[in-house]
């Protein structure tokens, strides 16, 4: 049963709503004037200062239990959840009053501050997702508007290739990860993140192999999508572009 009133679908209806509002609100009118950077970055740093309130809201008055958001084998709002939530949205908050000065005078600033919305909704789902299949959506839920932000400037070659860089290393990280999940269900029954872990912890001889494939599978899949060493190789051209 779906609670309506938990942190994670709070958050992500104020995030959803004021991201599609702005690009909403920026064809609608009929100025477009320099300030348009700075209102829309007013309205999507409000958001997500509001968001983050919420989500601090709820631990100090104690209705974080934790309680089922969606399923019990899929989110969970619990403390670890709220905490890690507002790590990320505190880097979707310097990232956005970071590109005041770093936007200014740039083309189409509405859709720059709406990616960035719908891509913190994704951050959020990750902190409290409990599920391996829902943990893997909502990862690429905050990357595909990175992808396009990642080209944004579509005019400039570098851009572009540093976009097609990020997608094609991210979708190859996408299908290491679903083979990675598939093994796990295979071996496990269960895509539950904590059920999984103890099941693998008592697996069989044989079906060790089997868990270490999936193990490994997960790090260089995982590994590629935060840019760590030796799966970083798209990392320099993305940031330069």
């Amino acid at each position: 049963m779906v609670d309506l009133f938990s942190t994670p679908i709070l958050v992500t209806v104020i995030l959803g709503v004021v991201g599609l509002a702005i690009p909403a609100i920026d064809a609608a009118r009929r100025e477009k004037g320099a300030d348009r950077n700075k209102l829309y970055s007013a309205i999507a740093f409000g958001a997500l200062i509001v968001a983050m309130g919420v989500v601090i809201f709820r631990i100090f008055s104690g209705e974080v239990l934790p309680a089922v958001a969606f399923s019990k084998e899929v989110i969970v709002d619990d403390m670890f959840g709220s905490f890690f939530a507002i790590a990320l949205l505190l880097v979707s908050v310097m990232v956005t009053a970071s590109s005041w000065n770093y936007y200014k005078g740039k083309s189409n600033p509405a859709a720059y501050y709406s990616l960035i919305l719908l891509s913190s909704i994704g951050m959020v789902i990750i902190a409290y997702s409990t599920d391996l299949v829902m943990l893997l959506i909502a990862w690429e839920l905050m990357s595909l508007p990175t992808y396009a932000l990642a080209g944004f400037t579509k005019r400039d070659p570098i851009s572009n290739e540093a976009a097609i860089k990020y997608f094609m290393f991210g979708a190859l990280a996408s299908a290491l990860i679903v083979l990675a999940i598939g093994l796990v269900y295979g071996i496990t029954g269960t895509t539950n993140i904590g059920d999984s872990i103890r099941a693998m912890a008592s697996l069989n001889s044989n079906l060790v192999p089997v868990g270490l494939l999936a193990v490994a599978l997960f790090i260089a899949g995982f590994g590629f999508k935060m840019g760590l060493v030796p799966f970083h190789m798209w990392l320099p051209d993305a940031y330069e572009g």
